[in-house]
């Protein structure tokens, strides 16, 4: 879009873990592709249908996922009605499932002709079990385990940490074999069923198949390191 250096950040209050998800998983710092403000304005009335397009924008730009809940929440009544009750997060996820749907019967060969070289953007999903990859203690050496694998595309990942592993924020890296940074994100992680869990978004889709190295790290702690392929 053409405002791009004219459209604020505005601010909003996390209200759940999607929302934080959502707020910082996808930097958009150009703003490019973004709807108007009047469209957000739209989305955030819910006057657009569920399958509309602008709603899967959303989820892959952090800033107008912001700006959209900053709108909502600025103009929620005192005595909020049950529909506003509804986690917004929850309803753009539903929203999303929506435009996948339609986009489902699309044939293959049309979608591939969107992306260059030849190989559609689709959103994944991906779970990424790092508990047998934990060093026992008072045992220097890790087990021989296979690698990590994710698919090369934008990927809805949820990571099962290491036991010992904390809740908060963490740093997420892609490690080509040179150690040089392919990818990154920074993700939110909770207790989930006596296990910490981190959910993240990240696309792999500009990188090539092979292997790499999984890096995270929580805050200022020592970077873990995981064998990851591509795939």
């Amino acid at each position: 879009m053409t405002d791009a250096g004219q459209r604020s950040d505005p601010k909003f209050e996390i209200e759940d873990e999607l929302d934080y998800l959502f707020a910082n998983a996808s930097p958009n710092p150009n703003r490019e592709g973004c709807p108007s403000r009047e469209e957000l304005l739209a989305l955030s009335r819910r006057e657009k249908p569920i399958g509309d397009p602008d709603y899967l924008h959303l989820v892959r730009c952090s800033p107008c996922f912001r700006e959209f809940r900053a709108i909502q929440q600025a103009n929620k009544a005192p005595r909020a009605s049950k529909l506003w009750a509804i986690p917004v997060a929850a309803v753009v996820v539903c929203a999303v499932a929506g435009v996948w749907m339609m986009r489902r019967g699309r044939s293959t060969t049309s979608a591939s002709t969107k992306r260059s070289p030849g190989r559609a953007l689709v959103d994944r999903f991906a779970t990424l079990d790092l508990r047998p990859y934990a060093v026992p203690r008072g045992n220097n050496r890790k087990t021989e385990t296979d690698p990590l694998c994710m698919p090369r595309d934008r990927v809805n990942a949820t990571v099962l940490l290491p036991p010992g592993s904390g809740p908060g924020a963490y740093d997420v890296r892609i490690l080509d074999q040179n150690l040089h940074v392919q990818a990154f994100v920074r993700a939110s992680a909770a207790d989930r069923n006596c296990i910490t869990t981190l959910a993240m978004v990240i696309d792999l889709s500009a990188l090539s198949a092979g292997d790499y190295q999984l890096a995270l790290r929580r805050d200022d702690s020592e970077w873990q390191m995981f064998p990851l392929r591509l795939r």
